[in-house]
């Protein structure tokens, strides 16, 4: 089958067409055929491997001892890697069903990111003292912070977003966020306070680290500030610690793609029963922005790490469906 393989080139990871042997599946997998994938920050990490951390595809197989899935289900899945082939192996707990009214390109950008704000806004805290609780949301127009205002809004969550460009603040509100404001303005922090009447925000969603400060001083006491998937991002500034400490404000950080199969395989279990019934009712749905053939993979990563995307990157297993979806959008 076609694979494409990730090389270390002199200044960045280059990707290579291949022709590699079909994966066995074990007892407890099945094998999709990759219909689309979702491009992720991690993709570019794996060296001398086929990237791919989610994809949508249809069951073509299953192992021995899997009875909840069946040949021709429609599904989307985070992988261990492999995505960026023609099939690829999967544990069965890995899996989310797609109906046939959900789009099973645009499915290919919900799994990776739908369990990553699972982790953040609900796995790492007590999800009963939740609700009318206040978020703040780094980037609500990234793919990622565009998903997270929308699943927030649907588990009762009340949701500020940011953005970098004062343009984009209409867009954050069109995905349900409450408040939107541009993050690059010097009175970002003071607008926060004056909204929530001075109490502060009782969360913080970040990818970057870089407006941590800020965003601790967005929070209230006892607020909690969750970075994810920062691969190798660093903070920018410093870190006022008298003022983390007055307000007891608890800083975690997590990385889906460096979990073990049973703690990711518990992740979907709670994302399939809390989260997915909002897919389901296509009360959330992806944002995507641009399409390519899985071909043409290096110019879907260059245009990735520029940073000022709005939505998520799909790579077509078929080039005709990239032509398809171009004239449905």
């Amino acid at each position: 089958m076609k694979a494409m393989i990730t090389k270390k080139g002199w200044f960045s990871s280059t990707l290579e067409q291949q022709e590699v042997k079909v994966p066995k599946i074990k007892n407890n997998e099945v094998m999709i055929k990759v219909y689309a994938v979702g491009v992720n920050r991690g993709d570019l990490i794996k060296v001398g491997a086929c990237p791919g951390l989610e994809c949508s595809g249809i069951i073509e197989s299953v192992g021995r001892n899997v009875d909840y899935w069946k040949v021709g289900d429609r599904v989307c899945a985070i992988l261990e890697g492999g995505g960026y082939a023609e099939k690829v192996a999967v544990p069965a707990d890995f899996l989310l069903p797609l109906p046939d009214d959900i789009d099973l390109a645009d499915a290919a950008g919900l799994p990776y990111a739908s369990c990553s704000i699972w982790i953040a806004l609900f796995k790492m805290h007590d999800r009963s003292a939740l609700k009318d609780k206040t978020i703040l949301i780094h980037e609500g127009t990234s793919a990622v912070g565009a998903l997270a205002i929308k699943y927030a809004k649907y588990m009762g969550l009340k949701v500020i977003a940011t953005t970098g460009s004062s343009n984009m603040v209409s867009t954050c509100l069109g995905y349900g966020a409450d408040y939107c404001l541009d993050h690059t303005l010097t009175f970002f922090v003071s607008k926060i306070l004056q909204k929530t009447r001075l109490a502060g925000v009782d969360f913080v969603l970040d990818y970057g680290a870089s407006n941590l400060q800020r965003y601790i001083e967005c929070c209230s006491f006892w607020g909690k500030v969750v970075l994810v998937d920062l691969h190798g991002k660093k903070l920018t500034g410093s870190i006022d610690l008298c003022k983390l400490e007055r307000k007891q404000v608890e800083i975690k950080a997590f990385d889906l793609q460096s979990r073990d199969l049973v703690y990711k395989a518990s992740v979907i279990a709670e994302v399939r029963a809390h989260l997915w019934p909002a897919v389901l009712e296509k009360r959330v749905v992806p944002v995507i922005e641009h399409r390519f053939p899985v071909n043409e993979a290096q110019k879907a990563w260059k245009l990735f790490q520029k940073n000022d995307l709005i939505g998520k990157i799909i790579l077509h297993m078929n080039f005709d469906e990239v032509l398809r979806h171009l004239k449905m959008d």
